[in-house]
């Protein structure tokens, strides 16, 4: 029998009992009882070692639980932790990059306007040596053509002086011939 039948039967035993003097107290069978509450206890143990083995697993379930879900709890604390520290620093990284960025721009932009300076004066250098360059070569062409036309004209005169004393020389000569052929 189960523990639920004997306590039914204690049950009727109750409700079997005699009222005397038409009271609230019932008068029962005490043997019966006694027999009952035996066998409750001789079928008891079991459920009640059932009961409580369940109770001590129950408490062991709920133990490990919490102790699962204090695990969960600081893991989950330290990553949020992580997170934010490493949101800080990829914050931390993306203004380090800003300022290296702006510092970059910055540094490109004096490079650049130092080429430009640097070009412009090459450019500005350059010019001027072409001009003077040109300067230099159209001043020694007018010199050498000065030099060409005086030497020129100087070779000129000495070959109109030699070509007058050819012909002086040329008419001497005639005249001598002649004054030869007239003797």
């Amino acid at each position: 029998m189960n523990i639920d039948d004997l306590i039914n039967q204690i049950e009727d035993i109750i409700e079997e009992g005699k009222h005397p003097f038409g009271g609230s107290k019932v008068k029962v069978d005490g043997d019966a009882i006694r027999s009952i509450l035996s066998d409750l206890r001789v079928g008891l143990p079991d459920e009640v070692i059932k009961a409580r083995q369940i109770a001590s697993e129950r408490k062991a379930i709920l133990s490990q639980a919490n102790d699962t879900a204090e695990v969960k709890i600081r893991q989950a604390e330290a990553q949020a932790r992580k997170l934010v520290e490493e949101h800080e620093i990829t914050k931390q990284a993306e203004l380090n990059a800003a300022e290296i960025i702006a510092e970059a721009k910055n540094q490109a932009a004096d490079i650049i306007e130092k080429a430009k300076a640097n070009s412009n004066e090459i450019v500005d250098n350059a010019q001027k040596w072409a001009s003077d360059l040109r300067s230099s070569a159209s001043s020694f062409v007018e010199t050498i053509m000065s030099e060409s036309d005086d030497i020129l004209a100087q070779s000129i005169e000495d070959f109109t002086k030699s070509l007058n004393k050819v012909r002086i020389a040329n008419q001497q000569l005639k005249s001598v011939t002649v004054k030869k052929s007239v003797q």
